[in-house]
This record gives C-alpha cells, structure tokens and sequence, in this order.
C-alpha cells in the first residue's frame, strides 16, 4: 500500500452489452496526498479526467509538463506515456473507454481542446464523478447504461468549456459567435465565404479554420445543416409543396434540394412528409 496516497477508488468491469455499444467506466474514485508521490502510466486502452480539487502538483504528457491547480482538469489519451507528481493535491478521476471514444477525443483536440485546462464548472465535474463512483458500487442492475448517461455528462462539460474558452480568449478579435449569430439569422438567403469575409473584415481561409475550430463544421455544411432541419421542420408542420420549402430554405435548385436531403436523410422529402 502507498502510504503517500490516501484514497477510495472502485474497480469497475461493464458487462458485455456496455463494451461493445456504449462508453463504459473502468475506474472511478478520489485521491488525497499527504507526501510527494508519483504515478506514472503508458500504452494503457483507457481515456482519463481527472479534476484538481485542492493543492496543485504537475502533469506530465507527450514530453510537456503543466502546472495544475485547484480547478485545472486534464483529459488524456493513456495510449500516451503520461505522469502526476504532487505532495498535497486532492484530485477526482474517472478512467474510461469506449470504441467510439478516440473519434470523440479526435473532435474534442480538432476543436482545440487541451490536454489540461481550467474549469468553469468545477464543482459540476466533482457531482458527476461521485454520482458515477455511487452507481457503479451500487447494485441498480442498469447501472451500466446509468454510469454512461454520467459520462457524457462530464464528456458534454469539457466540450462546451473549449468552445467557451476558444472563443472568449485568442478570438476575441475576430468574434466568431457573432459570424455564426449571422448565419443563423441568413442561412436561407445566398450565403458564400466571400460575402462573409467581406461582411466581417476577415481573410476568409482563417475564418473556415477559426469556424471549424470552434463547431466542428466547415461553415457550408452547418449552412446545410441549418437548411435540411429547417426543411425537416416545414415538411413535418407545413401543408407547402416541396419547390415551394425548398426555395424557402435557400435552395433555388428542387431536384438538388431533392437530392441532398435524401442523402443527408436516407430518405426523399416525399417519403420524409408522409412519415407523419
């Protein structure tokens, strides 16, 4: 037993179901040190949060060693060879793994996330990381699909706080909500990267990269995006033809409406309007 460590962690081993469909917990618990202590991993099948609740200490990942404090979190890919050192911290901290999970963490580093970052919303993450810690050592016999509704409570959290910290600090110059606020207001209209490059006094590749950054689209595909839900909400509520919904959600082409629906839908806006 490390005496540097005092802690309460459990073990968790998901049924099968869970492995091979949802994101599942390995481990979850809290730690405190009272000594200098450090625990060194590599090459492990697991995703790791965890979320300084006092104290401070370092991490150590891909070669870079940040300083964490109370509120700092890290979320880490544990393929990498990574470290914590610390003699009077208090950390939370679930390991986690799923086989969708590396194209989630893959969005969460092409929106810029962080390997560590400081929390908003600290006392949020420490809720969900002891209500995940109380299910799993619980005998409720869902608790499987209950931990991982928990887990992309805490996944939800650390996407929505990149987006805010991208877009309130080295963007700050060029407002991106304000572009997408715009988009959303004209998305109906003739939008090009030209007009809005020119309407915002931006180089309009830096606005597709800060854009991307920030959504995780391009800014035509969430254009798109925003025309095929709106088209989706007048073919469900409307008696209008279809040239007629598709002109008013900015397609001058109905048979390329036609076609781009079916394929971002499956199926044709006939077939859609008939479903209700």
């Amino acid at each position: 037993m490390n005496n540097a460590v005092v802690s309460k962690r459990i073990q968790y081993t998901a049924g099968k179901f869970a492995k091979e469909s949802l994101i599942y917990l390995q481990e979850a618990g809290a730690s405190k040190t009272n000594k200098a202590n450090t625990n060194a991993r590599n090459h492990m099948n697991s995703y790791l949060f965890f979320i300084v609740e006092e104290g401070n200490g370092t991490l150590t990942y891909k070669a870079e060693t940040f300083h964490m404090k109370k509120g700092t979190c890290a979320f880490i890919d544990c393929q990498e060879a990574y470290s914590h050192f610390s003699d009077n911290w208090t950390i939370s901290w679930i390991h986690f793994i799923g086989a969708n999970l590396p194209e989630i963490y893959q969005k969460y580093r092409e929106r810029n996330g962080k390997a560590v970052f400081h929390s908003k919303n600290e006392s949020a993450y420490r809720k969900l990381i002891e209500e995940i810690f109380q299910i799993a050592n619980s005998d409720d016999y869902i608790k499987d699909m209950a931990i991982y509704s928990k887990i992309i409570e805490v996944l939800h959290l650390i996407m929505s706080e990149t987006v805010y910290d991208d877009v309130s600090g080295k963007n700050q110059k060029y407002n991106i909500k304000e572009i997408k606020f715009y988009i959303d207001a004209h998305f109906t209209e003739t939008l090009s990267l030209a007009h809005l490059s020119q309407q915002f006094f931006i180089n309009k590749f830096y606005l597709t990269r800060l854009f991307k950054e920030n959504y995780g689209l391009t800014i035509n595909s969430y254009i798109l995006e925003k025309r095929i839900t709106k088209a989706k909400e007048l073919l469900r509520f409307s008696d209008k033809e279809i040239e007629t919904i598709a002109s008013e959600c900015g397609f001058k082409d109905p048979n390329y409406f036609s076609r781009t629906f079916k394929k971002i839908e499956g199926i044709s806006p006939k077939e859609y309007k008939k479903m209700w």
